[in-house]
């Protein structure tokens, strides 16, 4: 059996998905080609053909914000995996190959000389236009800077330490973030450094286009930088994280990420699907992202060891089952190829 992947991918955004499949069919059955992508307009999703003897099947991972499903990409695929499906948006025409997934995150799989061999090589195959060259290019160098899935692994949080780190994302008519997002995540760095006794690190960082919304000026930090391994290890110390729909109140990669590093997760309501729904009290916590409730729910947290730590195995059971690389790939090829 043979994987045949679509040289074009966003690689910074579809490792994850790659990981999945290097693990289900072994890498050396997993390989970039044309074979079955050519006169296909480009494409940053994940698309792929799984090559057996009996059937050749075509998948396609859509891992973007929008809850959108792309007509041209629906009707070339067997399956089409969707990261940020949404039923109540989606034509009922469109909905008959979806298979709803879980969010993934940015991770490294191969190393500089790989990272590089593959820029080059996919870059000849794929023939990108001239203007997205840098883009394409730049993909293998973020996906470089990156931590393998390894280092996601769950470890016993710190009692009384709390850590959030978010970018402030441009707010405008079409993208209200500063009426949730942004919002949402002033509350609960707010909330953090009222609390006598607890340690708080974190705050906003400017996004490409800054947001210069005095609402959250105060809450900035004086970095737009923080090296990944440095990130994840403070995410492991923290005794809670808080989640919210991020940009266009998709599922973001905080979520994929504390799952996988089995956090105690307040978060408000999701927007999107998922695979199976995340069940409060049992993987997470919700709050409506109002001050008080926030405020509840991390004196909660803090205050009632059982509960957190019941949070905590929940939200990483349901990564195992449902999240990880390969229970990604399997949700969406796992009963075909079994």
């Amino acid at each position: 059996m043979k994987v045949y992947l679509d040289p074009w991918t966003d690689v910074d955004y579809t490792a994850f998905y790659i990981q999945g499949l290097y693990e289900m069919y072994g890498r050396k059955n997993v390989m970039f080609s044309q074979r079955y992508f050519k006169g296909q307009k480009p494409n940053r999703a994940l698309k792929f053909v799984v090559e057996s003897e009996a059937k050749t099947i075509r998948y396609l991972i859509d891992w973007s914000d929008a809850t959108t499903v792309e007509p041209e990409d629906y009707e070339w695929c067997d399956f089409y995996g969707k990261i940020n499906y949404n039923e109540k948006a989606t034509p009922e025409e469109l909905r008959a190959k979806i298979i709803r997934m879980a969010p993934g995150f940015g991770i490294k799989i191969w190393n500089l000389y790989q990272s590089a061999f593959l820029a080059g090589s996919n870059y000849l195959k794929s023939n990108p236009p001239l203007k997205q060259t840098k883009r394409f290019l730049s993909k293998y160098i973020k996906q470089n800077r990156h931590l393998p899935i390894e280092g996601y692994q769950p470890r016993q949080s710190k009692s009384d330490y709390v850590f959030s780190v978010s970018a402030l994302w441009n707010s405008d008519e079409w993208i209200r973030n500063d009426e949730t997002v942004n919002l949402y995540r002033a509350r609960f760095f707010e909330v953090c450094k009222s609390i006598k006794n607890l340690h708080f690190e974190g705050g906003f960082v400017y996004s490409q286009i800054k947001n210069m919304n005095p609402r959250f000026q105060h809450l900035m930090l004086d970095t737009d930088w923080i090296l990944k391994e440095e990130y994840i290890a403070k995410i492991k110390d923290s005794t809670l994280v808080f989640n919210t729909p991020a940009w266009a109140m998709c599922h973001g990669w905080k979520l994929g990420e504390y799952l996988a590093l089995g956090k105690a997760i307040i978060s408000t309501p999701l927007i999107n699907d998922l695979p199976v729904p995340l069940e409060h009290g049992k993987h997470i916590h919700y709050v409506s992202g109002e001050e008080d409730e926030i405020k509840k729910a991390v004196e909660l947290l803090l205050n009632d060891n059982e509960y957190r730590q019941h949070l905590e195995k929940g939200a990483y059971e349901y990564y195992a089952k449902y999240a990880s690389p390969i229970q990604s790939v399997k949700l969406l090829v796992g009963e075909v190829c079994e």
